[in-house]
């Protein structure tokens, strides 16, 4: 029996994920699928094989299963992809490795996840509810693997990769065999029907800990990704749009916060045990209850006593008399590696892929430190090349520049061999929606702003969705100094010229024809002129284009000008969104009121 290359796939991955209404929703189901992978490595490295992504060896701690979010040790579990590359020696049977690896994950999947969740649910579920709730959780998992000979290894994994490509085109349509009738479908996977009991008989203490909306329903998998951890290990995405104001909070208003933490925990609000995380660190409660708007929501969701809009004039409003309310927007980071099968290719041996592999996973420890301790942010995943992340949007910029700084000199150590134009590169996305956009919708933002970032590749895009003005996107490549520029709009708007402006300047360019519209050049010079004038009746001073770092000639053609000003107005907008969330404390006369 020969040696042989055997490449193991799990899923699914991006659909299951974006599956979420809450934060715990959003990292649990993240973290679920790193620990399938972490048991099919388990499995793998038991049965006899060499792990080559990721590069882990027998004994690894890292190996070892880890439901939580940290470890025995405090330290975070690395978080494992969903495809892994391994090396079976002679003498190992391929098939019956992938078999045992595939039964492996299943068990793992079926008794120590899923079970122990339909156990401590028990109230929360219909009654004869078994035969629904195994035939769900036995239909979740997708495991596909495929095994070669092991002679030329560039070879032989390409037509792995080659092969698994060609299984993902199929599809399973398996007929439920199990069904309740006439019950709903479940609120996070339209598939699958509703595990629950009618919502007046769920009981009381579990609707209140796993945060069950009253018209919400949940199958099994979903009721897993919502009950499989302890409720106060996630922090909740609005806690991370605030991390940044509470910090300064804690410095300006440090009696007004120690007197709203003692009102909390009296009031009985749900608590965060991440004191590890610096974006807990300040406010160890729900941050709901800093937004005024959501004060009965909080009351009535966590079972808690008395008046709300009493409670929270008493408590929070002392904080707003030395701070602006903050900005109820947050970041969702998505971040991927550009061109990475490329440089895998042109890496070939098995060796530098291990090598490649350990550097994927150091950049996703120095990516836990950049977003979670640098930047106060809340990472869900980190894994290889893939980063999702929840930043502050005072943070989010930085973050970003930081992360990709991290992952360059990840590449620079794995990539040594390359020249320097064909090693990865790291694009980022940003999308900025509102704290009370579902998980689902945040993720989304994030990941259309990643792809518009793809489009460029090494570049950062930012997408805002403001639930009064509508999306807009900007991205621009990293050499470009993108975090620098969108910094000096954001000043130049607090300087020099105000927002109403810029929005002025949206609507001469809005009726403009589009340049493929425009027959004569002497659009060009109208549009120029009439951006030149409107910049010139900016209140207390006259600026010209070029002051402001916009280059108009009309001699470059309309379309060419056309394009300047639609990117300069994108880029201020975006700014602008920026801006609006710096931390301000309130003028003295303004507390004094």
């Amino acid at each position: 029996m020969t040696a042989h290359l055997l490449l193991v796939t799990l899923g699914p991955v991006q659909d299951f994920i974006a599956q979420a209404r809450r934060t715990r929703d959003l990292w649990y189901g993240s973290h679920l699928l790193s620990e399938l992978g972490r048991a099919a490595a388990r499995a793998l490295v038991d049965g006899g094989a060499k792990l080559i992504f990721p590069s882990l060896q027998s004994g690894d701690a890292q190996l070892n299963a880890c439901l939580a979010p940290l470890r025995a040790d405090g330290t975070p579990p690395q978080n494992v992809a969903n495809k892994l590359l391994a090396e079976v020696p002679a003498g190992v049977d391929s098939q019956q490795l992938a078999r045992a690896a595939r039964k492996a994950v299943a068990d793992y999947w079926c008794d120590q996840i899923a079970a122990p969740v339909k156990a401590k649910c028990a109230g929360l579920l219909a009654t004869n509810i078994d035969a629904v709730w195994t035939e769900q959780i036995d239909t979740f998992l997708e495991f596909a693997a495929s095994w070669l000979p092991l002679g030329d290894y560039a070879a032989t994994r390409r037509q792995l990769e080659q092969a698994i490509a060609g299984r993902k085109l199929l599809r399973d349509f398996d007929p439920w065999t199990q069904r309740r009738g006439n019950v709903p479908k479940s609120s996070l996977d339209g598939a699958r029907e509703t595990v629950l009991r009618r919502k007046e008989d769920r009981a009381p203490d579990l609707v209140h800990r796993y945060r069950i909306n009253r018209d919400e329903q949940l199958d099994a998998v979903g009721l897993v990704k919502r009950a499989g951890g302890e409720p106060d290990q996630f922090v909740p995405v609005i806690n991370v749009a605030l991390s940044s104001w509470l910090e300064c909070a804690s410095q300006v208003a440090a009696k007004d916060l120690d007197a709203l933490r003692k009102a909390c925990g009296h009031a009985g609000v749900s608590r965060v045990a991440r004191a590890d995380l610096p974006c807990v660190q300040p406010f160890a409660f729900d941050g709901s209850v800093l937004l005024p708007s959501r004060w009965p929501s909080v009351f009535d969701e966590q079972g808690l006593q008395g008046d709300a809009d009493a409670w929270g004039r008493q408590h929070v409003r002392p904080l707003f008399r030395k701070l602006a309310e903050p900005y109820p927007y947050v970041a969702c980071l998505v971040a991927d590696g550009d061109r990475m099968g490329r440089a895998i290719d042109g890496l070939g041996s098995v060796d530098a892929h291990r090598a490649f592999s350990k550097a994927l996973a150091g950049f996703a420890d120095a990516a836990r430190k950049v977003v979670e301790h640098h930047h106060r942010g809340a990472l869900v995943y980190a894994g290889g090349d893939d980063v999702l992340a929840f930043v502050s949007l005072p943070e989010a910029l930085a973050c970003a520049e930081a992360l990709r700084t991290a992952f360059e000199n990840a590449m620079a150590t794995a990539c040594g061999s390359l020249a320097a134009n064909k090693r990865p590169t790291l694009s980022v996305g940003l999308g900025i929606g509102h704290v009370m956009e579902s998980m689902g919708d945040l993720l989304t933002l994030g990941r259309q702003a990643e792809r518009e970032a793809k489009r460029d590749r090494n570049a950062l895009a930012v997408l805002v969705d403001k639930r009064s003005g509508g999306t807009r996107s900007w991205r621009t490549q990293w050499n470009a100094e993108p975090v620098r520029r969108l910094n000096e709009a954001a000043a130049l708007l607090r300087d020099r010229i105000p927002s109403r402006k810029i929005y002025e300047i949206a609507s001469i360019l809005a009726r403009m024809p589009k340049p493929d519209d425009a027959t004569a050049d002497g659009w060009a010079r109208v549009l120029a002129l009439e951006v030149r004038r409107a910049l010139s009746r900016v209140e207390g001073a006259s600026l010209r284009p070029e002051d402001i770092g916009l280059a108009l000639d009309p001699k470059t053609g309309y379309a060419t000008v056309h394009a300047r000003v639609e990117a300069w107005v994108a880029l201020l907008l975006i700014a602008r969104t920026f801006d609006r969330a710096a931390i301000r404390e309130r003028r003295s006369e303004e507390a004094a009121a």
